[in-house]
């Protein structure tokens, strides 16, 4: 089965003084604010590749050498290494991006880390991360240039229960905790969503322990893109299996933006393993803002199938609303999404197609509208190792 298709339980959270988790989020927001400031540039899928590669792995043109290979490898300099530091298996180009990007970023969690002390040695094992550079065409709302990034690592020397993301995210639905499996291109979630534009987040997050994955998490971080706005939620996960072959997993969220104020949310799975090659999962999910003053719902019913150990295919059927909305399901669609490796096992072709109606007034009809979409993934480390194990 592959692992895009395997059940995860979500969220890392915080726990220690807010003088700590201020510094941190500032720390990371200075090294990744080149990145915010480039978020225009970014928003073409072709681009965005292009700048990866030239800002990764510096290579002096005279000598051919790289940066790394300039600093003499004294004593010191070995014991300070973390791990970070990957070599491209080849050199094609898509080797050499994924080998740099990984080096630059991981070194920067290293970085961070190291400014809470240098009495844990920063485990470069433990950093994972995506990126995805895509595009959604829509017959109603026209094209939609997309880029993902989603860095998650441990922090030993701030406690090893720590995590830091850094991520290029749609804000509502990651501070909500109403994302639809991380987002990916073809999922359709809350109708507050449609609108939010991707921003750059920081945050802090800390996991309550527990051996059946059930407990509460805590964060707290920031947007750094298009101004400074801090945010904060709690949630409490539980899972509790039902027979061999189905389960339950529940979120309860509550949180607060600069922007919006607090809200609750409430999210439900029920998943059903029907066969080696295939699953089923029903999702449901509210939520309430002290903004909008109103709940909005979605619902949607999954099934995705195993092709092969690396291809796959999805479909699924929605529902959508709100409370104020005279029209007591103004939106509903279908969805139809197909996943492989390309190139390398890493590196995923996600395509998507989503057919949708949609009704604002009684008096009016339904009327429907097409979206298509395609997306690259780059895995980073051992990106779905965490969920194997769960």
């Amino acid at each position: 089965m592959p692992d895009f298709f395997r059940p995860t339980l979500r969220m890392c959270n915080t726990h220690d003084s807010i003088a700590r988790l201020v510094a941190l989020s500032l720390a990371l927001s200075i090294n990744t604010s080149a990145l915010a400031n480039n978020e225009e540039a970014a928003d073409s899928p072709s681009s965005a590749l292009k700048n990866l590669d030239e800002q990764v792995a510096p290579v002096s043109e005279q000598t051919g050498t790289t940066e790394a290979q300039k600093i003499p490898q004294t004593e010191s300099t070995k014991k300070k290494e973390n791990g970070c530091k990957k070599n491209a298996t080849s050199d094609i180009w898509v080797d050499r991006l994924r080998a740099g990007t990984h080096t630059r970023l991981c070194n920067t969690a290293s970085w961070v880390d190291g400014l809470f002390g240098e009495e844990h040695q920063f485990n470069g094992e433990d950093f994972r991360g995506k990126i995805s550079v895509g595009f959604r065409e829509d017959e109603v709302e026209g094209l939609d240039p997309r880029l993902r990034v989603r860095i998650r690592t441990k922090l030993p020397n701030v406690s090893n229960r720590f995590n830091a993301f850094v991520g290029r995210v749609e804000e509502d639905s990651y501070v909500s905790n109403t994302e639809v499996n991380e987002d990916r291109l073809n999922n359709v979630g809350l109708r507050s969503t449609n609108d939010d534009d991707s921003e750059w987040l920081v945050g802090l997050g800390y996991r309550s322990p527990s051996k059946d994955h059930n407990g509460w998490d805590f964060s707290v971080g920031a947007k750094i893109s298009s101004g400074f706005s801090p945010y904060a939620k709690m949630t409490h996960r539980y899972l509790f299996e039902t027979g061999d072959d189905r389960f339950w997993k529940t979120n309860q969220t509550v949180f607060w933006r600069e922007n919006e104020g607090y809200g609750v949310s409430s999210n439900v799975d029920y998943t059903r393993l029907l066969s080696d090659d295939d699953i089923m999962v029903l999702h449901g999910s509210v939520k309430y803002t002290e903004e909008a003053e109103q709940w909005e719902w979605f619902t949607d019913a999954t099934w995705h199938h195993t092709l092969t150990p690396k291809r796959g295919i999805s479909s699924s059927v929605y529902m959508r609303g709100e409370e104020e909305n005279e029209v007591s399901v103004p939106e509903y669609g279908v969805t139809f999404t197909y996943i492989r490796p390309i190139l390398r096992e890493w590196l995923f072709m996600e395509a998507g197609v989503d057919l949708r109606w949609e009704k604002e007034f009684k008096e009016r009809s339904y009327k429907s509208a097409v979206r298509f979409g395609l997306q690259f993934e780059m895995l980073l480390g051992d990106y779905y190792q965490r969920r194997r194990h769960k």
